[in-house]
């Protein structure tokens, strides 16, 4: 730490103000159970599972087989279900 960081720093029993870390703490949104549902899950900055956004998408349960198959095609294979099941209503409006 050089001494102009020193000199800037809050005594260890003093609290920062807020002009001095930059924004208020009373300000942050409260961590409440929606925000974690909607929160994206990352390790290691790596997206491991995207949280749930109502009204935009859905979580949905499928046979790991059939994941599986969509997977061994490489990236985007979310993408392709979703054409897939997209074109199958499309050819098959009367089934539901």
């Amino acid at each position: 730490m050089n001494e102009s960081m020193r000199n800037s720093a809050a005594a260890p029993d003093q609290p920062m103000s807020p002009d001095e870390i930059g924004w208020d703490p009373d300000d942050a949104p409260e961590l409440d159970a929606a925000w974690f549902e909607q929160a994206d899950i990352r390790v290691g900055g790596r997206l491991v599972e995207r949280g749930h956004r109502p009204g935009d998408t859905e979580r949905l349960v499928l046979p790991t087989n059939l994941v599986e198959r969509f997977r061994s095609g490489g990236p985007d294979w979310q993408i392709r279900i979703e054409t897939a099941l997209k074109e199958w209503l499309n050819e098959h409006p009367d089934l539901l």
